[in-house]
């Protein structure tokens, strides 16, 4: 189902403005780097806690951004690196095309280069960690539902939890494209009850189609002031379906 946008933009920026702020702690004992993806130039934001160890598997965080400048790779791994540091994961952040949630609609071109770009990045970060394969989480905030829905979707061999956050989300686009191995991923939906209406309607909309898809969805709605990120819902079901690691690198 589509949503007419046109109205959009003057109101739904304000809420943008008014809840997208990062209220995570900063005080990490490491702190996050920004580097280059050499095989397609792009950047991306990573946090490696300070407890990481080459010998044992460590699970992975990709979370991606919404619409900029409103939401970028950088709020990203802020609201995601203390999470990280308290539960031993490794949090990615990359900056992405097509996610704009306010006039965008999450193109298939678009998809298809954040596709390329996040898989590419999670087999080049194999090389020089020991990432935990078996635990692999791809979630987004807003606009940043568009690429977790198209990537997660599709490579449910790579990605075990996906969990939108206050996502958009696109029938059509999605329609035909996503696997039907996804059936085996841990997926969850869930928004503020005081979010933008086009995100509760979305969500909702995301909902009911992957139910009729036979896909097991978990789902909530969230006591929120407005369109608020609330990283810590997604860490606890991330955590809840932890599997028996599996590492990329040996002692």
């Amino acid at each position: 189902m589509r949503f007419a946008r046109t109205i959009l933009p003057l109101w739904w920026v304000s809420v943008v403005l008014a809840g997208c702020a990062v209220t995570q702690p900063q005080d990490t004992p490491v702190q996050q780097f920004l580097e280059v993806d050499p095989t397609t130039g792009k950047s991306y934001y990573i946090y490696v806690p300070s407890t990481y160890r080459h010998d044992r598997p460590c699970p992975l965080i990709i979370s991606c951004h919404g619409t900029p400048p409103y939401d970028v790779a950088s709020h990203h791994i802020r609201e995601w690196k203390m999470l990280a540091e308290m539960n031993g994961c490794i949090a990615v952040a990359p900056t992405l095309i097509g996610t704009d949630g306010l006039l965008g609609d999450g193109p298939l071109v678009g998809m298809l280069a954040n596709e390329r770009y996040i898989l590419s990045l999670i087999s080049r970060l194999s090389y020089r960690y020991n990432v935990d394969r078996a635990n692999i989480m791809i979630t987004g905030f807003s606009g940043g539902g568009f690429p977790v829905y198209w990537v997660g979707l599709r490579h449910p061999d790579v990605f075990s939890t996906i969990a939108l956050r206050s996502c958009n989300f696109n029938q059509p686009n999605l329609e035909g494209w996503f696997s039907r191995d996804a059936k085996s991923t841990s997926i969850m939906i869930y928004f503020g009850e005081n979010d933008p209406a086009a995100i509760r309607l979305q969500s909702e909309d995301a909902i009911q189609y992957l139910r009729s898809q036979g896909l097991t969805v978990t789902t909530r709605v969230i006591p929120s002031l407005g369109h608020e990120r609330r990283p810590e819902v997604a860490m606890d079901f991330f955590r809840k379906h932890w599997r028996p690691p599996q590492p990329t690198a040996t002692p």
